[in-house]
């Protein structure tokens, strides 16, 4: 009788076939056999997930690069590297549709940025000038500049740091910006810092010192926002490295709970602060980690003004509609080293020699220069001549001419004054911490 009660191979076989289980019935029947891996990669088929879930969250374009803990080589972001030319589709029809103002101001403002950043960068080498800490942000220009051409003049931008073209856009002053890092009361933070700056009164939220951090700040402006009903969406670009800190969750958990009007950016420049993003991503994209939110998540070409632009519209659209967050990652690649001048030379656009990233990988990401592939967009479209873009530069200049003799003419802070502007109209006493009273005179 014990035998009776015994299931051979076949019985369990059919019983389970007999269920639905073909999947489990097939790998039980039939010998595991590993794919061949197409030459180019091919997207996969989109995924109908449960109601609740946005069906974005479950649509990859390409292959990702989670799970390369162990088979990550230095050099391999190539595997990323974006055409040359955008793409003939729809983002690049969408921004082709722009005004024609708002298309040169982006360019503008990219050149600016871009130009800025190598004249601060030869300063700092020149020796002659202090400037205060700089993570700089060259080669992800289009990143945060067609980000904030996505926004309304009213939404709030939040930043962790190196998007120095993001304060520009936003309506921070060149002549503030620069003064900030040659640590002046002229700059948006008096002279107390330099790169941790904020200017509420144009939207600009400031960036935060602990690495993603505004992931959770910004939870709060998006209960805010949602309360007051005034419309207004929150938008942060944050990198690669902070969006594995433990500030990150919360935030994605709070927002999808309670249908925050929050826009997510990743400008993932895959180095973190040197060590390569898909080394501690077992994801496919660091996008995917809010999937199970039922968050809508995209990868987008990050040195595209056209992909960026299209997705961030559509998220903050989405997010203003009320339909909670979004998450939006733009794979770029960062110049220079994640702070200071390693590698760098006067005149030269770029680090070498950097312990974790190849020389070769560097010229080939600054082959795809996002300024260049933009001006690029806008002459084989017909929107802008040559000339008209040559004109931006010798205007640029002078804008960055003008600032560093700002700068390097206005005062320095008196310490003192440190404890000024902590509250609205309320100066926090000096000898607040201290058991003696401060001098004033």
């Amino acid at each position: 009788m014990a035998e009776r009660n015994v299931l051979d191979r076949r019985t369990f076989v059919k019983g389970v076939l007999a269920a639905g289980a073909t999947i489990t019935a097939a790998a039980c029947v039939a010998p595991v056999t590993t794919p061949a891996v197409p030459a180019v990669p091919v997207a996969p088929p989109t995924v109908v997930g449960p109601s609740w879930m946005h069906p974005k969250s479950l649509v990859r374009a390409q292959p990702g690069y989670g799970q390369a803990h162990l088979t990550w080589t230095y050099g391999d972001t190539v595997k990323w590297l974006p055409p040359e030319k955008y793409p003939a589709d729809a983002a690049a029809d969408t921004l082709a549709a722009l005004p024609k103002t708002k298309l040169e101001w982006i360019y503008y403002t990219m050149l600016l940025a871009k130009m800025w950043e190598a004249t601060m960068k030869d300063l700092q080498l020149g020796g002659k000038d202090t400037i205060i800490g700089m993570h700089k942000g060259s080669g992800e220009e289009a990143a945060y500049v067609a980000t904030i051409a996505a926004e309304a003049p009213t939404d709030y931008h939040f930043t962790n740091m190196r998007q120095h073209g993001a304060y520009i856009a936003k309506g921070v002053t060149t002549n503030e910006l620069t003064a900030g890092y040659f640590g002046k009361v002229t700059g948006p933070s008096r002279g107390y810092c330099s790169y941790r700056m904020m200017k509420a009164p144009v939207g600009y939220g400031g960036s935060l010192g602990p690495q993603g951090a505004v992931w959770s700040q910004m939870s709060g402006y998006g209960w805010y926002f949602k309360v007051k009903k005034s419309g207004q969406v929150c938008v942060t670009c944050s990198g690669d490295g902070a969006s594995h800190s433990s500030y990150v969750w919360p935030g994605y958990r709070t927002c999808a709970n309670y249908k925050l009007p929050i826009v997510f950016g990743i400008t993932n420049n895959f180095q973190g602060v040197s060590n390569p993003t898909p080394t501690v991503c077992a994801a496919p994209y660091l996008a995917d980690y809010p999937a199970s939110l039922g968050i809508p998540c995209s990868v987008v070409d990050g040195n595209s003004v056209a992909a960026v632009y299209t997705a961030m519209k559509e998220a903050i659209d989405r997010a203003r509609a009320g339909d909670g967050p979004s998450v939006v990652e733009m794979l770029t690649f960062r110049w220079y080293d994640h702070s200071g001048t390693a590698g760098a030379k006067i005149g030269v656009d770029g680090a070498f020699g950097l312990p974790y990233r190849t020389d070769d990988e560097v010229r080939a990401w600054l082959s795809r220069d996002p300024v260049v592939r933009y001006a690029n967009f806008l002459k084989d479209r017909g929107l802008f001549t040559q000339a008209e873009l040559d004109a931006q530069k010798p205007k640029a200049q002078k804008e960055i001419d003008d600032a560093v003799a700002f700068a390097r003419a206005s005062p320095v802070p008196n310490g003192p004054d440190g404890a000024k502007g902590m509250w609205p109209d309320y100066v926090v006493p000096a000898n607040q911490w201290f058991e003696h009273v401060v001098r004033t005179t």
